[in-house]
């Protein structure tokens, strides 16, 4: 399937806030995929917290000045601009803005102001998004691979199986994906009952990546309203529906907000979200869709190992507050 017979491209949605630096260089590296001129793009901006302060109210008009620029109406078929006078929180904004692309359009591509993409991600967005479209078992589609090759693996996880340039595994991810109207009237920001039902499922042990990530516990903090996020829901909801996500077997989009103001974490060395993207198209084909354990397993190790979660990281990270 090539991208350029595809009849209707996904509109994109983008995420914006405060981080004009991060913000422009996505929308650079997004302009760079030659569909990007047959696509919309939405770019929804949150509205400043009450409490800003000189310098990050600067960067918020910075940012209002970035998306507003005349150029982008150049790369893309066309921009328009949905810019909130309140702070509405990330949650709030995607669950809205995502909600309301999808019901116009049927499906969607979702990005927010933190991702760097391949030049060949909305072609693989598009070919998987149109392959899959009437797939019930499918979920979403995602863009972003853990770069596992830090294990001391290959980059691409499948070398020698050229069929297999992609993979389904439960996790559908929240850093460069996509999905369908059908798919996204499953979504429930009830975090209590979700938390619950992964518990009387017996999905705990998977839900949280084997051991590798405390998914459950981000559940619980959300229900207890310390943080705000619709990812861990989104992830609860294929789990329990029994959904897969396809994933490239080399990853299209690469995580870059390991930045001082980060909304979430901030690591002091090297963000083990960032990896180097696909420099080449990533061939779509039809796979059996089929949950790969193998993969989520990789996948929980990494974040185990990488992402501050395992003895060792703790141990670091609490002789470093000590001593700071």
């Amino acid at each position: 399937m090539s991208s350029h017979s595809i009849s209707e491209f996904a509109p994109i949605a983008l995420f914006v806030f405060n981080r004009p630096e991060l913000t422009l260089q996505t929308l650079q590296h997004l302009a760079k995929n030659a569909e990007a001129r047959y696509s919309i793009l939405y770019v929804f901006a949150d509205g400043p917290k009450a409490n800003f302060t000189t310098t990050q109210m600067a960067r918020f008009q910075q940012v209002r000045n970035i998306i507003q620029d005349p150029v982008w109406a150049h790369q893309f078929k066309e921009v328009h601009i949905i810019a909130s006078e309140t702070n509405k929180g990330l949650a709030s904004s995607i669950i809205a803005g995502v909600t309301e692309v999808i019901n116009k359009h049927g499906r969607i591509i979702v990005l927010e102001d933190d991702l760097k993409v391949s030049p060949y991600f909305l072609q693989y967005m598009n070919e998987a998004l149109t392959l899959y479209a009437s797939e019930e078992k499918v979920l979403a589609v995602h863009g972003y691979v853990y770069p596992v090759y830090r294990l001391g693996l290959d980059k691409n996880l499948f070398p020698q199986a050229s069929s297999y340039s992609s993979f389904f595994i439960r996790d559908p991810g929240c850093w460069g994906w996509g999905t369908w109207k059908r798919a996204w009237q499953l979504f429930d920001h009830d975090a209590e009952k979700l938390y619950h039902q992964i518990l009387q499922q017996g999905l705990k042990r998977e839900f949280n990546f084997w051991g590798g990530y405390p998914y459950t516990r981000l559940l619980r903090l959300q229900i207890a309203g310390k943080i705000d996020s619709w990812a861990v829901c989104w992830r609860a909801v294929a789990y329990l529906h029994q959904m897969l996500t396809l994933h490239p077997a080399i990853s299209l989009v690469s995580h870059e907000g390991n930045v001082p103001d980060a909304t979430h974490t901030y690591f002091e060395e090297q963000d083990p979200y960032q990896t180097e993207v696909s420099d080449r198209p990533i061939h779509i084909e039809k796979i059996p869709i089929e949950n790969n354990e193998r993969v989520e397993r990789l996948f929980g190790e990494y974040l185990r190992k990488y992402s501050g979660m395992s003895i060792s990281s703790k141990i670091k990270r609490r002789l470093k507050r000590l001593f700071r």
